[in-house]
């Protein structure tokens, strides 16, 4: 774990360096020009580091991840004994009637916003910087391609989106249509994509390289069908091959490499957030699963001394799409007889399937222990998670190599080249590494595909965005009604508070 948390003190240092001087009488550097003050690639790579900051309130209790959580099937929050109702901001996320005035919409649309605010920043100043050395376009490429990153979560969405690659611009952002920024992250992204590296290092580990960049253009052609009525699956596969013949990612032995506390070992890893309880501590900026799904019964399950809030669940439908031989439901989720740390019984067990009616009712009707809880992330027993160091260790796979696999997987699919799709030795290996037998061409329709993507990527951020493409998020399920007749749903909200604020932007039709 050294490297990680060197990682972690240099993404630390670097918000420091930039963001700690909040004093407007400080003039220490009053006469240092801003283009001379980046002198080094140290430098501007600490200078960068505050755009990967950024990324760290992704898993916060209310922000982009925790929505699409909730506005998807795999999970829910159902109130409890009053607690988790919130003025229902989670049941309008769950049941999909959701007023542009909801929480969680405006904090996901924020930490994608600041995001690219804080690219658009960091790309001014080491241009500005008249300092050259090699390094200084793969910098540059880095943050241009993570300001990508973050744009194609906002066409995702929210389709038509502000627009804005300019840091010095003033006014208001104009909106561009969905497929103008759609184009745009093409091109940007095959322009810098040279500058960036192949191969993954300790040094580059959490920072966007080529295969994060390839990435992100599959998960483009991937959409476009869905969100233009344009199929790009062609291109979609050769994007996903490009990283999986480069030879440097492949499927770990066992799924729960990819979670365990000190997963910056595995193969699977291409971009991800990094988290450490010392240095990514408090609410804003740290992943704690724990205290979002657990019972507090469960802390003795794992030496867990930090109150959990016992909110979030596993909706009971998408559980039962995991059959009793597959690996991946016990590695998982916790469900049934639970135990401490030390193996005797604590008296309690979570009920895994419970009657959606509950959820309707905002005094509470969910039961205490209703609902498997998510321990995928596999929590650390070491005592570290207190009250006060909140944060888990594990750092949080936004590009996983088992998706990559899966995407081309899909691509194939829907050329028409299942019997192709089948033979791939690493989509084998994601089945028979949970105990499952690999798909046969006649097995591998699209429902199923669609299915055994919920059961690989559970709760990694990308069953919302499946649901869509896939024509199952409209459809009727667990404490969602059907809403086919108004398809205008695919999209979230513009929140009240941003379009009341920048005159250009149009909400989105229907709302």
């Amino acid at each position: 774990m050294i490297m990680k948390k060197i990682s972690n003190i240099l993404l630390v240092l670097s918000a420091g360096l930039t963001l700690g001087c909040t004093n407007l009488d400080e003039n220490v550097y009053s006469g240092v020009a801003l283009k001379n003050f980046f002198r080094t690639e140290e430098e501007l790579v600490a200078n960068a580091g505050r755009a990967y900051t950024k990324l760290q309130g992704y898993t916060s209790e209310q922000s982009l991840w925790t929505l699409l959580l909730q506005a998807s099937d795999e999970c829910a929050v159902p109130a409890c004994g009053g607690a988790w109702y919130s003025n229902g901001r989670y049941e309008e996320v769950q049941t999909n009637v959701i007023p542009p005035s909801n929480k969680l919409i405006l904090k996901g649309w924020n930490w994608i916003f600041n995001g690219i605010a804080a690219c658009n920043e960091i790309i001014y100043e080491t241009e500005l910087s008249e300092i050259e050395f090699d390094g200084k376009d793969k910098i540059l490429s880095e943050i241009e391609v993570l300001r990508d990153f973050y744009y194609y979560e906002a066409i995702s969405n929210w389709g038509n989106v502000p627009f804005t690659i300019d840091y010095t611009e003033t006014g208001y952002p104009k909106q561009k249509s969905r497929k103008e920024v759609f184009d745009y992250l093409v091109q940007n992204i095959n322009d810098n994509i040279d500058n960036l590296d192949e191969e993954p290092s300790s040094d580059n580990y959490g920072r966007i390289t080529k295969a994060a960049a390839y990435t992100i253009l599959a998960k483009l052609y991937l959409n476009a069908d869905s969100w233009f009525g344009t199929p790009e699956y062609s291109d979609a596969a050769a994007a996903c091959k490009k990283i999986i013949d480069a030879g440097y990612y492949g499927i770990e032995d066992n799924y729960e490499t990819n979670f365990d506390v000190d997963n910056e070992k595995s193969t699977e890893n291409i971009f991800c957030i990094v988290y450490d309880h010392v240095y990514t501590d408090g609410y804003d900026n740290a992943f704690y699963l724990n205290i979002l799904t657990l019972e507090a019964a469960s802390n003795a399950t794992f030496n867990i001394s930090a109150a959990p809030w016992s909110g979030f669940i596993c909706q009971p439908d998408f559980f039962q799409s995991y059959s009793a031989a597959d690996k991946r439901r016990s590695e998982s989720w916790l469900y049934g007889e639970q135990y401490d740390i030390d193996g005797n019984d604590l008296s309690f067990e979570y009920e895994p399937v419970f009657d959606e009616a509950k959820y309707y009712n905002s005094n509470g009707g969910r039961g205490t222990y209703d609902g498997a809880r998510c321990w995928k992330w596999h929590y650390q027993t070491d005592g570290a998670l207190t009250s006060y160091d909140v944060s888990m260790d594990n750092d949080f796979p936004v590009f996983r190599y088992a998706d990559v696999v899966l995407m081309y997987v899909e691509a194939l699919v829907r050329q028409g080249k299942t019997s192709e799709a089948v033979q791939l030795d690493d989509f084998q290996k994601i089945r028979t590494r949970a105990g499952l037998e690999p798909y046969t061409a006649a097995e591998l329709t699209l429902d199923e595909l669609y299915t055994e993507r919920g059961r690989e990527l559970a709760w990694e951020g990308w069953r919302h965005e499946d649901m869509i493409r896939f024509g199952k998020y409209l459809q009727e399920y667990w404490a969602h009604p059907s809403r086919i007749a108004d398809d205008f749903r695919t999209l979230f909200p513009i929140p009240t508070s941003v379009l009341n604020a920048n005159p250009n932007l149009t909400q989105n039709t229907g709302y």
